[in-house]
């Protein structure tokens, strides 16, 4: 069977280091692409990845030319492409939409949506030669609902969930899958600093937050990553344009 070879962005990252700690232990080539190569290339040497099948890259995913330059970097390194996990992400400022700016807004859309949109443009050919292949594109609990101070990263991530749908339904008779795995409360930097920037401080917001969770707790990376990983290389082939929660039952309350 051929080694399948797969592209990770925000791979440096809490949810992207857990994806390559799994794909280590597997038979995947893995591009890992995150905003400082250095930092990514130390992610890769931490987790003692079998050298010659992670390839470290550092680029902007909002950045056209840069997706573009990383994808075709991914292919003829390893001579083939079928999926991509799209984890990059940022949170942007904490505040009410009338407070946001639109540096703020316009950085966030592209870290987070554009990059996805950047990734199925440039990736989907590769995946079609491959003879098929799987995008998995990361969203959040707000993908779906509204919260306060999170306008921008909210709106990012309804996006993502609406180009996954539409894209899904483009490529379904090429055998390629797109889907979208929303976490809720997950304990990772990100999440951390947006407690840091709520009014009432972090513990307080951390504590309510939890509190709203049926299983009472935030996920770890790496359930979040376990699943994207699930949906990229192991689902079901009929699964596609479909968006799975893994928020702890907090969706279905």
């Amino acid at each position: 069977m051929m080694t399948k070879t797969v592209i990770v962005t925000g791979a440096a990252g809490g949810m992207g280091l857990a994806a390559l700690h799994i794909l280590a232990q597997r038979d995947v080539n893995v591009v890992c692409v995150d905003l400082d190569r250095s930092t990514v290339s130390q992610a890769v040497d931490a987790i003692g990845a079998t050298r010659g099948r992670f390839l470290a890259i550092g680029a902007d995913v909002g950045d056209d030319s840069a997706v573009r330059n990383y994808v075709a970097h991914g292919v003829e390194e390893f001579g083939a492409l079928h999926g991509v996990f799209n984890i990059a992400g940022i949170e942007g400022d904490v505040v009410p939409v009338t407070q946001a700016t639109v540096e703020n807004f316009d950085r966030v859309m592209a870290v987070n949506a554009r990059s996805v949109f950047l990734n199925m443009k440039y990736a989907t050919p590769h995946l079609v030669a491959a003879g098929g292949g799987s995008i998995v594109s990361t969203g959040s609990y707000l993908a779906t609902r509204g919260y306060p101070l999170c306008g921008c990263y909210g709106a990012s991530k309804h996006a993502v969930v609406g180009i996954t749908k539409s894209f899904a339904l483009e490529v379904a008779p090429q055998n390629v899958r797109a889907n979208v795995v929303a976490p809720g409360a997950t304990d990772t930097r990100m999440m951390r600093a947006t407690f840091e920037a709520m009014s009432g401080g972090a513990a307080a917001a951390e504590a309510a937050l939890v509190a709203a969770i049926p299983q009472q707790r935030m996920a770890d990376p790496a359930e979040i990553a376990a699943t994207g990983i699930w949906l990229l290389l192991d689902a079901p082939g009929h699964i596609t344009g479909q968006v799975l929660r893994v928020d702890g039952g907090l969706s279905a309350a």
